[in-house]
């Protein structure tokens, strides 16, 4: 890797970073000022709807599929072509979000019923009659934050071809600080209403802050950056183009292809119930978001264009290579990070969400933790397939760079089925929200799984062997580490009572960082013990020519498959 692309992994790990630490402030602001129940609940589900038209279309699929045919044409000294091609994408995504938004903004109650049938009953037993007035009011505050937030989708869907084509012209600044600039206007709108009293706060103040967020941050920014780039906006509907048609050949698979996570978690809407078990489940899904978008999104985000060049131009050794040493990077990165945050989910959660989530029984004036113990299992369930989701970051996007679109697709559809199976499954055994997590954390496994051995068979080999031996020392290093922060839970840890309640936060805080510090020190010895390269190429990655360790050197990533 290039002194310049470690450059530039390392302003995206910044950023992103820094949009991830104000995703858990947006969290924060919100179970502090409205809480952790039905209320929140509805909020999760009002964007629930419009995250998957992002996530699908806008964030992830469209620009992955226009990159490396916006590359390719770019590598053939085509630049003219290759604008015109972007000006015919753009047009065509922004006519096509138009009329999704305004379809969704004309059917947001049916679609609201029929995405969260649960939403305000309880988890077991028949509904009383204020259950179901709970729930018919949940469908109208879901259809009317909806209706808030869809037009954002415009921002989105422009906005995510925008930033893909920033990234392909190694331009990364505008495309992290966009993340940003969105969560930060939530947490104004949810701010907005701190003065207002408790049973008047509207949680459409966070909505509107979205909404301007997206403008912001996904649409203005970008289009300015653009300008200053150079680029050339031929809007029309050239659909006739080659290369405007390999987009749209690759864009349907793709959608499905990378959606797993998404889909998974708008099945966990059918299967939740009662009141808190969705705002749970975000809030744990939230928080293992941080290590995958900081160390896999950005390290993917850098190395796509690279490793669609090399497809363009045939490298085929390079690109294995690239392949290879990124999965082991965001393995030495992500692994420690799954286990520690499963290890000390109670001591996260307690020191972001305390605040607002201890209660006092109705019936017995006891003081209780419910809330943060169904925060913190979720965050553990979750946390178990962080590692897998990571790697999958890098694994898809070597199909895509190879303009592989339906590969992907077939994969996943195979795994969605499993998630729905397993979900089905657990509910029928009567088992709680928990294991919902278990089953996405289950199926991305075998999503990342499935994603490397058949990457492995089209790419020609990415030297499983190696990546094997890297990985179990890694694991062994990771596992230290990890036994490391729970003997210091146990030692130094106590759950908040209400006698303790005032000081559970900073308490909390304070045992996190310093287990964790702990566990990373233990992590960095027990890597240097077992000679995992990895730690030496975290370094060797900001410089121009890496140096290869010896290990490197006897398993050249040229062989056959394994």
């Amino acid at each position: 890797m290039t002194r310049s692309a470690g450059k530039n992994t390392l302003v995206m790990m910044a950023f992103i970073l820094l949009s991830r630490v104000l995703g858990v402030v947006r969290d924060i602001v919100i179970n502090r000022i409205y809480g952790l129940n039905l209320a929140t609940d509805v909020y999760t589900a009002a964007f629930r709807i419009p995250d998957i038209l992002q996530y699908l279309v806008a964030g992830g699929a469209l620009a992955t599929v226009f990159v490396p045919v916006f590359v390719e044409q770019w590598e053939k000294g085509q630049q003219r072509d290759a604008w015109k091609v972007f000006g015919t994408v753009i047009t065509l995504a922004a006519t096509l979000a138009t009329v999704l938004v305004v379809l969704l903004e004309i059917f947001a109650y049916p679609v609201a019923r029929w995405m969260n049938p649960n939403i305000g009953l309880p988890e077991h037993g028949t509904p009383t009659p204020e259950d179901l007035k709970n729930r018919l009011w949940a469908w109208q505050e879901i259809t009317r934050l909806s209706r808030i937030l869809l037009p954002a989708q415009l921002c989105f869907f422009v906005g995510g071809l925008m930033m893909g084509t920033l990234n392909a012209r190694n331009r990364f600044w505008i495309p992290a600080i966009g993340p940003i600039v969105y969560n930060g206007l939530i947490i104004v709108g949810g701010l907005t209403q701190i003065s207002v009293p408790r049973e008047s706060r509207d949680l459409g103040a966070m909505c509107w802050g979205a909404l301007i967020g997206a403008v912001v941050g996904n649409f203005i920014l970008p289009l300015f950056d653009l300008k200053r780039a150079g680029a050339k906006f031929w809007l029309g509907y050239n659909t006739a183009h080659p290369a405007v048609r390999k987009v749209l050949e690759l864009l349907l698979p793709a959608m499905l292809g990378l959606s797993l996570s998404q889909v998974g978690w708008w099945i966990t809407g059918w299967f939740t119930s009662g009141s808190g078990p969705l705002s749970a489940l975000r809030n744990g899904y939230n928080l293992t978001q941080a290590p995958i978008g900081i160390f896999a999104q950005a390290s993917a985000i850098v190395i796509f264009p690279t490793i669609s060049a090399m497809a363009a131009r045939g490298e085929m050794k390079e690109f294995r290579r690239e392949i290879h040493y990124g999965i082991r990077r965001i393995l030495f990165l992500t692994v420690p990070a799954s286990l520690l945050m499963a290890v000390l989910a109670d001591p996260i959660v307690t020191a972001i969400y305390f605040k607002n989530e201890f209660t006092v029984d109705s019936a017995t004036g006891a003081f209780t933790t419910r809330n943060l113990h169904m925060t913190s299992a979720a965050l553990v369930c979750y946390s178990l397939g962080t590692f897998a989701w990571s790697a999958q970051a890098v694994l898809a996007r070597g199909f895509f760079a190879m303009q592989n679109s339906k590969t992907p697709l077939n994969i996943t559809k195979v795994m969605i089925l499993v998630f729905a199976a397993l979900c089905f499954v657990f509910r029928w055994a009567g088992l709680d929200f928990r294991w919902l997590a278990v089953a996405l954390s289950v199926a991305g496994t075998l999503n990342m799984l499935v994603f490397f051995r058949t990457l492995q068979k089209f790419a020609g080999g990415l030297n499983l062997k190696a990546l094997a031996k890297a990985s179990a020392k890694i694991c062994l290093a990771a596992g230290l580490s990890s036994g490391v922060a729970w003997l210091f839970l146990r030692f130094f840890w106590h759950e908040p009572t209400e006698a303790t309640q005032h000081g559970a936060q900073l308490h909390s805080l304070g045992v996190t960082l310093l287990a964790s510090a702990a566990a990373l020190a233990v992590y960095v010895v027990a890597s240097l013990v077992l000679r995992v390269p990895e730690l030496r190429t975290i370094r060797d990655m900001f410089r121009r020519k890496p140096a290869a360790t010896s290990e490197e050197a006897e398993t050249p990533i040229q062989t056959p498959l394994e």
